[in-house]
Protein backbone atom coordinates (compact mmCIF):
# COMPACT_ATOMS: atom_id res chain seq x y z
CA UNK A 1 0.00 0.00 0.00
CA UNK A 2 1.24 3.48 -0.81
CA UNK A 3 2.11 5.62 2.19
CA UNK A 4 -0.07 8.42 0.81
CA UNK A 5 -3.12 6.25 1.51
CA UNK A 6 -2.28 5.77 5.20
CA UNK A 7 -3.32 8.13 8.01
CA UNK A 8 -2.98 7.82 11.78
CA UNK A 9 -5.33 8.54 14.67
CA UNK A 10 -4.26 10.14 17.96
CA UNK A 11 -6.57 7.68 19.74
CA UNK A 12 -3.38 5.61 19.71
CA UNK A 13 -1.64 8.01 22.12
CA UNK A 14 -4.39 10.10 23.77
CA UNK A 15 -2.10 11.15 26.61
CA UNK A 16 0.27 13.05 24.30
CA UNK A 17 -0.06 16.78 23.62
CA UNK A 18 -0.41 17.97 20.03
CA UNK A 19 3.13 19.07 19.20
CA UNK A 20 4.78 15.94 20.66
CA UNK A 21 2.31 13.66 18.92
CA UNK A 22 2.78 15.33 15.53
CA UNK A 23 6.55 15.18 15.95
CA UNK A 24 6.44 11.51 16.94
CA UNK A 25 4.11 10.45 14.16
CA UNK A 26 6.07 12.41 11.56
CA UNK A 27 9.27 10.81 12.80
CA UNK A 28 7.77 7.38 12.22
CA UNK A 29 6.78 8.36 8.69
CA UNK A 30 3.08 9.20 8.86
CA UNK A 31 2.00 12.15 6.74
CA UNK A 32 -1.76 12.27 7.34
CA UNK A 33 -3.46 12.83 10.69
CA UNK A 34 -7.02 12.42 11.92
CA UNK A 35 -8.14 15.29 14.16
CA UNK A 36 -10.04 14.99 17.43
CA UNK A 37 -11.93 17.96 18.87
CA UNK A 38 -12.31 16.42 22.34
CA UNK A 39 -11.05 13.61 24.60
CA UNK A 40 -7.42 13.31 23.42
CA UNK A 41 -4.84 15.76 24.78
CA UNK A 42 -3.95 16.54 21.16
CA UNK A 43 -7.52 17.67 20.44
CA UNK A 44 -7.94 20.80 18.31
CA UNK A 45 -9.94 23.77 19.56
CA UNK A 46 -12.19 24.56 16.59
CA UNK A 47 -12.91 28.04 17.96
CA UNK A 48 -9.26 29.08 17.53
CA UNK A 49 -7.45 30.46 14.51
CA UNK A 50 -6.93 27.66 11.96
CA UNK A 51 -3.63 29.27 10.91
CA UNK A 52 -1.95 28.05 14.11
CA UNK A 53 -2.79 24.44 13.33
CA UNK A 54 -1.81 24.78 9.68
CA UNK A 55 1.57 26.11 10.77
CA UNK A 56 2.06 23.13 13.09
CA UNK A 57 1.17 20.70 10.34
CA UNK A 58 3.56 22.40 7.94
CA UNK A 59 6.35 22.32 10.54
CA UNK A 60 6.07 18.56 10.88
CA UNK A 61 5.13 17.75 7.28
CA UNK A 62 1.68 16.46 8.24
CA UNK A 63 -1.66 17.13 6.56
CA UNK A 64 -4.99 16.91 8.37
CA UNK A 65 -7.29 14.51 6.57
CA UNK A 66 -10.36 13.82 8.72
CA UNK A 67 -11.93 15.38 11.82
CA UNK A 68 -14.29 14.22 14.57
CA UNK A 69 -17.08 16.77 14.96
CA UNK A 70 -18.60 17.56 18.36
CA UNK A 71 -21.75 15.44 18.78
CA UNK A 72 -25.29 16.64 18.31
CA UNK A 73 -27.23 16.13 21.53
CA UNK A 74 -30.72 16.77 22.87
CA UNK A 75 -30.07 20.52 22.76
CA UNK A 76 -30.39 20.32 19.01
CA UNK A 77 -29.98 23.98 18.08
CA UNK A 78 -26.87 24.65 20.17
CA UNK A 79 -25.09 21.38 19.43
CA UNK A 80 -25.90 21.49 15.72
CA UNK A 81 -24.46 25.01 15.53
CA UNK A 82 -21.25 23.71 17.16
CA UNK A 83 -21.02 20.87 14.64
CA UNK A 84 -21.43 23.30 11.74
CA UNK A 85 -18.81 25.64 13.22
CA UNK A 86 -16.38 22.74 13.61
CA UNK A 87 -17.03 21.69 10.02
CA UNK A 88 -16.09 25.17 8.78
CA UNK A 89 -12.93 24.96 10.87
CA UNK A 90 -12.18 21.55 9.36
CA UNK A 91 -12.40 22.99 5.88
CA UNK A 92 -10.05 25.83 6.89
CA UNK A 93 -7.33 23.39 8.00
CA UNK A 94 -7.57 21.35 4.80
CA UNK A 95 -9.67 18.47 6.13
CA UNK A 96 -11.65 16.55 3.54
CA UNK A 97 -13.78 14.20 5.65
CA UNK A 98 -15.74 15.00 8.82
CA UNK A 99 -17.17 12.41 11.21
CA UNK A 100 -20.75 13.41 12.01
CA UNK A 101 -21.78 12.30 15.49
CA UNK A 102 -24.84 12.33 17.73
CA UNK A 103 -25.67 11.06 21.20
CA UNK A 104 -28.61 8.94 20.06
CA UNK A 105 -30.02 7.46 16.89
CA UNK A 106 -33.02 9.83 16.97
CA UNK A 107 -30.61 12.77 17.25
CA UNK A 108 -28.67 11.50 14.23
CA UNK A 109 -31.87 11.35 12.24
CA UNK A 110 -33.25 14.70 13.46
CA UNK A 111 -30.04 16.64 12.80
CA UNK A 112 -28.48 15.08 9.72
CA UNK A 113 -30.36 16.83 6.91
CA UNK A 114 -29.99 20.21 8.57
CA UNK A 115 -26.28 19.60 9.00
CA UNK A 116 -25.87 18.43 5.41
CA UNK A 117 -27.68 21.50 4.12
CA UNK A 118 -25.58 23.82 6.29
CA UNK A 119 -22.20 22.45 5.13
CA UNK A 120 -23.06 21.62 1.52
CA UNK A 121 -20.98 24.46 0.06
CA UNK A 122 -17.85 23.56 2.08
CA UNK A 123 -16.79 20.69 -0.15
CA UNK A 124 -16.57 18.23 2.76
CA UNK A 125 -17.55 14.57 2.88
CA UNK A 126 -19.58 13.87 6.05
CA UNK A 127 -19.49 10.27 7.28
CA UNK A 128 -21.18 8.19 9.95
CA UNK A 129 -19.01 5.98 12.17
CA UNK A 130 -19.82 2.83 14.10
CA UNK A 131 -18.20 2.68 17.54
CA UNK A 132 -18.81 0.13 20.29
CA UNK A 133 -20.86 1.59 23.13
CA UNK A 134 -22.26 4.50 21.13
CA UNK A 135 -25.56 5.07 19.35
CA UNK A 136 -24.18 3.28 16.27
CA UNK A 137 -22.61 0.06 17.54
CA UNK A 138 -24.19 -2.74 15.51
CA UNK A 139 -25.24 -3.35 11.94
CA UNK A 140 -28.87 -2.79 12.91
CA UNK A 141 -27.96 0.54 14.54
CA UNK A 142 -26.20 1.64 11.36
CA UNK A 143 -29.09 0.49 9.17
CA UNK A 144 -31.64 2.34 11.31
CA UNK A 145 -29.69 5.60 11.11
CA UNK A 146 -28.98 5.35 7.39
CA UNK A 147 -32.62 4.56 6.64
CA UNK A 148 -33.81 7.35 8.91
CA UNK A 149 -31.53 9.95 7.33
CA UNK A 150 -32.20 8.68 3.79
CA UNK A 151 -29.84 11.15 2.16
CA UNK A 152 -27.12 10.13 -0.31
CA UNK A 153 -24.95 13.05 0.82
CA UNK A 154 -24.23 11.22 4.08
CA UNK A 155 -21.44 8.72 3.55
CA UNK A 156 -20.01 6.07 5.86
CA UNK A 157 -16.84 5.16 7.68
CA UNK A 158 -16.11 1.44 7.85
CA UNK A 159 -14.78 1.02 11.40
CA UNK A 160 -13.20 -2.42 11.23
CA UNK A 161 -12.05 -2.70 14.85
CA UNK A 162 -15.27 -1.59 16.50
CA UNK A 163 -17.31 -3.92 14.31
CA UNK A 164 -15.00 -6.74 15.40
CA UNK A 165 -15.49 -5.73 19.04
CA UNK A 166 -19.25 -6.30 18.79
CA UNK A 167 -18.89 -9.57 16.88
CA UNK A 168 -19.47 -8.21 13.37
CA UNK A 169 -17.06 -9.27 10.61
CA UNK A 170 -15.85 -6.43 8.42
CA UNK A 171 -17.35 -8.21 5.40
CA UNK A 172 -20.81 -7.77 6.92
CA UNK A 173 -20.08 -4.10 7.51
CA UNK A 174 -18.88 -3.73 3.94
CA UNK A 175 -22.03 -5.39 2.56
CA UNK A 176 -24.20 -2.89 4.44
CA UNK A 177 -22.10 0.17 3.62
CA UNK A 178 -20.85 -0.68 0.13
CA UNK A 179 -21.30 2.31 -2.14
CA UNK A 180 -21.13 4.77 0.76
CA UNK A 181 -17.66 4.12 2.20
CA UNK A 182 -15.46 7.23 2.17
CA UNK A 183 -13.03 6.28 4.95
CA UNK A 184 -11.80 3.13 6.70
CA UNK A 185 -10.43 2.79 10.24
CA UNK A 186 -8.24 -0.25 10.80
CA UNK A 187 -6.89 -2.20 13.77
CA UNK A 188 -5.85 -5.75 14.39
CA UNK A 189 -7.48 -7.33 17.41
CA UNK A 190 -7.91 -10.47 19.50
CA UNK A 191 -11.50 -10.20 20.64
CA UNK A 192 -11.98 -6.58 21.63
CA UNK A 193 -8.30 -6.04 22.46
CA UNK A 194 -6.13 -4.11 19.99
CA UNK A 195 -2.86 -5.91 19.18
CA UNK A 196 0.05 -5.16 16.80
CA UNK A 197 -0.87 -5.43 13.13
CA UNK A 198 -0.54 -8.94 11.78
CA UNK A 199 -0.82 -10.52 15.25
CA UNK A 200 -4.59 -10.71 15.61
CA UNK A 201 -7.75 -12.18 14.17
CA UNK A 202 -8.66 -9.55 11.58
CA UNK A 203 -7.92 -10.41 7.96
CA UNK A 204 -6.53 -7.03 6.94
CA UNK A 205 -4.97 -8.24 3.65
CA UNK A 206 -8.37 -9.67 2.69
CA UNK A 207 -9.99 -6.35 3.55
CA UNK A 208 -7.55 -4.45 1.35
CA UNK A 209 -8.06 -6.85 -1.57
CA UNK A 210 -11.84 -6.60 -1.37
CA UNK A 211 -11.90 -2.81 -1.10
CA UNK A 212 -9.34 -2.48 -3.88
CA UNK A 213 -11.46 -4.68 -6.14
CA UNK A 214 -14.52 -2.59 -5.19
CA UNK A 215 -12.73 0.60 -6.29
CA UNK A 216 -12.13 2.15 -2.89
CA UNK A 217 -9.42 4.78 -3.26
CA UNK A 218 -9.63 6.51 0.12
CA UNK A 219 -7.35 6.41 3.11
CA UNK A 220 -6.93 3.85 5.86
CA UNK A 221 -6.63 5.35 9.34
CA UNK A 222 -4.38 3.38 11.69
CA UNK A 223 -5.63 2.95 15.25
CA UNK A 224 -3.51 1.33 17.96
CA UNK A 225 -4.91 0.82 21.47
CA UNK A 226 -2.72 -1.98 22.78
CA UNK A 227 -2.53 -3.16 26.39
CA UNK A 228 1.20 -2.38 26.67
CA UNK A 229 0.80 1.30 25.82
CA UNK A 230 4.48 2.10 26.43
CA UNK A 231 5.24 0.31 23.16
CA UNK A 232 2.58 2.09 21.11
CA UNK A 233 4.97 4.20 19.01
CA UNK A 234 7.02 1.13 18.13
CA UNK A 235 3.87 -0.70 17.12
CA UNK A 236 2.76 2.27 15.01
CA UNK A 237 6.08 2.11 13.17
CA UNK A 238 5.60 -1.63 12.62
CA UNK A 239 2.04 -0.98 11.41
CA UNK A 240 3.28 1.44 8.77
CA UNK A 241 5.79 -1.11 7.48
CA UNK A 242 3.12 -3.83 7.57
CA UNK A 243 0.68 -1.75 5.53
CA UNK A 244 3.32 -0.78 2.98
CA UNK A 245 3.99 -4.49 2.46
CA UNK A 246 0.28 -5.12 1.76
CA UNK A 247 -1.64 -4.50 -1.42
CA UNK A 248 -4.30 -1.85 -1.87
CA UNK A 249 -3.69 0.49 -4.77
CA UNK A 250 -7.21 1.83 -5.20
CA UNK A 251 -8.88 2.53 -8.53
CA UNK A 252 -10.54 5.87 -8.05
CA UNK A 253 -9.41 8.39 -5.47
CA UNK A 254 -11.98 9.46 -2.87
CA UNK A 255 -11.25 12.89 -1.33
Amino acid sequence: MERERIAVSPCSTPEMDLEPVLKAYAGIGYRHFEVFTAWAKSAFDYTRDPAMYLALGERFGIQFHSLHLPPVNDDLETSLARAVEAAAFARAIGVKIVLFKATSRPNYIRAAKRFLDAVETLGLVPVLQNHKGTAISTLQDFREVLDGINDARMKALLEVGHFHSVGVHWREGWRLLNGRIALVHIKDQVGAQSVPFGKGEIDLPGLFRLLDDAGYGGKYVVEMEVADRKNTLSYLAEALRYLESCGGTGKEAIP
